[in-house]
């Protein structure tokens, strides 16, 4: 899977979070949210790092994992409104 696809996939899961947000329990949103800024701060950083040396295959490594982890926290919240 290319990071265009992750990209993709986590920009769905954020519309349909973003859409049923008012249906979560506010002390989950705020864990969520705060545990989503911690993510995207890793996969910028992690960007980043790659645009300096983008051959790098830790680094590369180290993004596709960071924008699986946040695509699994994204499906595990949004998982109730699947249809």
């Amino acid at each position: 899977v290319g990071l265009a696809q992750y990209d993709m996939a986590i920009a769905d899961l954020e519309r349909v979070l973003a859409e049923r947000r008012a249906e979560l329990d506010s002390s989950t949103v705020r864990v969520v949210e705060k545990n989503l800024a911690a993510i995207d701060r890793a996969i910028a950083d992690a960007r980043a790092a790659l645009a300096a040396n983008p051959a790098n295959p830790y680094l590369n490594d180290h993004l596709a994992t960071t924008m699986r982890r946040k695509m699994g926290l994204l499906r595990r919240v949004t998982a109730p409104f699947a249809t």
